[in-house]
């Protein structure tokens, strides 16, 4: 079967190409999203970095080379991580705890309350504790 030429060409791109173009947009999807969160838009943001505004449209594109220190001064300017490194972030996340609960399954209602749990309700079917 023949290639299109729109997959020919797709086949030419070097995978670091293709890692660079999925990285700057995964970095502009997070910016975008700390916009939106904190209401702030990219017009305000360029006041904030004294830069103009067609400069943070480039840099929100996903296809501009941002350097370390452009995210860095995005960084200081939202007062928030856009990046952060795997060891950073097993650091930053490892505080969270989980706890495990194993629940035996019971399939008699003798001595017991029964019911059903459904649509954020308890609806109890049948109780035979003594109160």
């Amino acid at each position: 079967m023949k290639k299109t030429i729109a997959q020919r060409l797709k086949d030419k791109i070097k995978p670091s190409n293709r890692i660079f173009i999925k990285k700057n947009l995964e970095i502009s999807e997070q910016i975008s999203h700390i916009l939106n969160q904190k209401g702030i838009s990219q017009k305000r943001l360029a006041e904030i970095m004294e830069k103009e505004p067609s400069e943070i449209s480039k840099l929100m594109s996903g296809l501009h080379n941002l350097t370390l220190m452009s995210i860095a001064n995005i960084e200081d300017a939202l007062g928030e991580d856009i990046i952060i490194t795997p060891l950073k972030a097993e650091e930053k996340y490892k505080k969270t705890k989980y706890i495990y609960l194993n629940v035996a399954a019971i399939n008699s209602c003798n001595n017991i309350g029964c019911g059903e749990y459904s649509n954020g309700e308890y609806k109890e079917e049948n109780s035979n504790i003594a109160s």
